[in-house]
């Protein structure tokens, strides 16, 4: 009898499958994320930001897929490098304040490898657009340059970039 008891106690609680699948939609406000509109805000608002840089100083540049500006200012000559080449550049960087952050007259010639080295993503873009002995001016958003982080030293983080580079050697 216990046995029994048993076996029906277990079987009894068990729930029936119907094969039936019930998805709830979500609401509208549930799908959107809050954290994709605040970041889609923020860089429409660095984009703005940029957009009235360029037309302070007059500066006339194309804009990539990724949202880097880019103009040359001396064309150079050969080829484009490529992953993987190591390229040396002369730069300055300053914000969209003015201020010079970081030049290579006083801190020395910058020289990474082209896509594999923790060079900001703007300026691996940039690169690959230019040739040996080619002058440009950019203008990096936050999100291809140091983020919301910065880069510890100084430049604070959600900060768009501008800079001089010219490209004197790939390897």
């Amino acid at each position: 009898m216990l046995a029994t008891s048993l076996c029906l106690l277990f079987f009894s609680c068990g729930k029936k499958e119907t094969g039936i699948v019930h998805i709830q939609q979500p609401d509208k406000q549930e799908k959107e994320d809050p954290y994709l509109k605040w970041n889609q805000v923020n860089v429409e608002r660095e984009d703005e930001d940029i957009d009235f840089f360029l037309q302070r100083y007059g500066w006339e540049m194309q804009k990539t897929g990724t949202g880097l500006r880019y103009q040359c200012v001396k064309e150079g000559q050969g080829s484009h490098p490529k992953t993987e080449q190591i390229v040396t550049l002369k730069y300055t960087t300053f914000l969209l304040t003015g201020d010079t952050v970081y030049t290579s007259d006083r801190d020395g010639l910058k020289q990474f490898k082209v896509d594999k080295s923790d060079e900001i993503a703007g300026l691996n873009e940039a690169v690959k657009m230019m040739r040996k002995g080619e002058r440009a001016r950019l203008v990096i958003p936050s999100f291809l340059a140091y983020g919301v982080a910065g880069d510890g030293e100084r430049i604070r983080g959600k900060v768009a970039l501008a800079m001089y580079v010219e490209l004197t050697d790939i390897q």
